[in-house]
């Protein structure tokens, strides 16, 4: 990854967006009453996601300022354009999302294929990847339901 960015000015438009999105979310937050068992509290994990979000804009926003500075154009880099790719990374999660609200797959099935295929599609159905991705998919998805269902006491997708 070049030290520079190619398109600085995008880069500081989406930090100041950013930045401005956890402003408000920060500003939502405490509106939240304190809980009453709970030392954290419902507000910590919004809270703190907007800082991180911040503190991480505010990095990305510096690095595009410095390359601004600069005078040096940085070489454009070679890609291939994949949209059947593209596409397939909004569709399957749509697909996922879509086959649990309407009760076609549980949680872990849905989750396990949901993975596998997302994975497979990205590695372009590379071999070792695909036996990597179905050991996660698999863990994921019924870890995940065991997780949700036994620790956290969650209502999944049936």
């Amino acid at each position: 990854m070049s030290a520079h960015s190619r398109t600085p000015k995008l880069d500081l438009s989406i930090c100041a967006a950013l930045i401005a999105f956890s402003v408000f979310i920060l500003w939502g937050v405490k509106d939240i009453p304190a809980p009453f068992f709970d030392p954290i509290g419902s507000a910590a994990f919004p809270k703190y996601t907007a800082y991180i979000i911040i503190a991480l804009s505010l990095a990305v926003g510096l690095r595009a300022f410095f390359s601004l500075k600069s005078h040096e154009k940085p070489k454009p880099k070679d890609y291939k354009d994949e949209r059947l790719l593209a596409a397939s990374v909004v569709i399957v999660p749509a697909l996922y999302l879509i086959s649990m609200q309407l009760g076609f797959l549980s949680y872990q099935i849905a989750t396990a294929v949901f993975i596998f295929l997302l994975s497979a599609m990205l590695s372009k159905f590379e071999k070792r990847v695909m036996i990597a991705s179905a050991v996660i998919a698999l863990v994921f998805g019924f870890g995940g339901q065991y997780l949700f269902t036994e620790v956290f006491y969650m209502d999944l997708p049936q």
